[in-house]
């Protein structure tokens, strides 16, 4: 299982991960009560204050939370580069993360800007520094496959959409750069979803899909590829927006192009599987790489025949995409972290994976997010379905705290039974 250039004797104390992963029910659950008391007439609004405040509890509440611990855990792992300290560098981030969030939360949600001073240094620190330390050591392994590359595409794109936040913000206080603000959020929006979590997933996907779910690989044209050809669009949009919207146009066709195609690779592969039988974490893997080509395919709708429309179904879908693949890894992940990391210790009692985390659990869960991408299609007849989204968004995340926090309870119960 673990043949593939794996390895596990750097792999960082559980404590590292799992503090990212248990916040992750935390902002959900705060993202679902933001929208059950939002004004739903205006929520597919960009330029509505609550409707970014609810964007940004779930990008980096969730979604980046969930991505910056399972770096933590794959730096050495999968691309064979450690961090040394991971626990302390983690606990800090970690924080000024929580803290940063919550404050421009507070600051767009409350119309309270003065929550923006301190929320904007906290965010740019923590992500700057992870942004840094990761990638100072990606660049130095030798061997950069393609999951490395894709990598450090994702932390570079990131590095991007900071750098163009922070001039938004700069602008929104006041400040004059002689730049169009549409313009820096369709680049920021861009360099944070298609760049920093698009190709993080693709780079990920290429090694644990095939790892995990024991399918042929990915093709070599698209694991050397997909994530440079994100990059290029990214630049060819980068350098059009500003001169020439014909090109911007295609750059954007591109990009969704590359994730359709992903999504069908990897949809194509896990048919492929060695493995008939089809857990949560299948069904999960599926209903991303779904949501994937059906977001793509509303960006593309979007592009080419102008339907305005379109790019609320694209987020919407791109956020229940990110959803389920944080769902699908972790619950790969956590319980066999926890099952190494007792192994580890000699603990004779180490339960089996499937007994860490039941498939019983995790199958309830996946059917209420079902429900969930059921309940989204109702905002076709009426924008009161967001309050049906916002208590089955809730709902899930709490289910999926409790199932995270109990695989971290039998590994508390057994931690200190082990023989080395």
């Amino acid at each position: 299982m673990f043949s593939h250039g794996l390895s596990l004797d750097q792999a960082p104390p559980l404590s590292v991960i799992m503090r990212f992963f248990l916040t992750i029910p935390f902002f959900g659950v705060l993202a679902a009560f933001g929208i059950l008391f939002a004004d739903v007439q205006n929520l597919g609004n960009w330029d509505i204050p609550q409707t970014v405040a609810i964007v940004h509890l779930l990008l980096i509440g969730v979604a980046a939370m969930a991505m910056i611990g399972a770096l933590f855990q794959m730096l050495p792992v999968l691309a064979g580069a450690a961090i040394a300290e991971p626990l302390y560098h983690a606990r800090w981030t970690h924080l000024l993360l929580i803290i940063g969030t919550l404050m421009i939360t507070a600051a767009f949600y409350f119309n309270t800007y003065i929550f923006m001073h301190p929320a904007v240094p906290l965010l740019i620190g923590s992500f700057g520094f992870i942004i840094y330390l990761m990638l100072s050591k990606l660049a130095a392994v030798e061997n950069k496959t393609p999951s490395v590359v894709g990598m450090m595409v994702s932390l570079s794109s990131l590095g991007a959409g900071l750098l163009l936040a922070l001039i938004l913000t700069a602008i929104f206080m006041g400040a004059d750069f002689g730049m169009e603000p549409l313009q820096l959020r369709s680049l920021h929006l861009r360099f944070m979803l298609a760049g920093w979590i698009g190709t993080l997933v693709m780079a990920v996907s290429f090694q644990v899909i095939e790892m995990f779910y024991v399918t042929p690989p990915y093709p070599k044209f698209v694991r050397s590829f997909f994530p440079l050809g994100v990059l290029f669009s990214l630049l060819l949009y980068t350098i059009a927006i500003f001169a020439d919207s014909v090109i911007a146009s295609v750059a954007d066709v591109m990009l969704a192009l590359l994730f359709l195609c992903f999504s069908l690779v990897t949809l194509r592969r896990l048919m492929q599987r060695k493995r008939p039988v089809a857990d949560a974490t299948v069904w999960l893997w599926r209903t991303a790489m779904i949501s994937l080509l059906l977001s793509s395919l509303s960006a593309i709708l979007h592009i080419v025949a102008g339907i305005d429309g379109a790019v609320h179904f694209f987020a919407l879908l791109f956020g229940y995409f990110v959803l389920s693949v944080i769902f699908a890894m972790s619950y790969k992940i956590v319980p066999f972290l926890v099952w190494f990391h007792l192994n580890a210790k000699g603990v004779l009692e180490t339960p089996l994976m499937g007994d860490i985390l039941p498939a019983k659990a995790a199958t309830l869960h996946l059917w209420l997010h079902w429900v969930l991408g059921v309940c989204g299609l109702f905002l076709l007849l009426t924008p009161y379905a967001y309050k049906g989204i916002a208590l089955l968004l809730g709902a899930g995340l709490i289910i999926y705290g409790v199932n995270i926090l109990r695989a971290l309870k039998i590994y508390n119960s057994l931690k200190d039974k082990g023989l080395l």
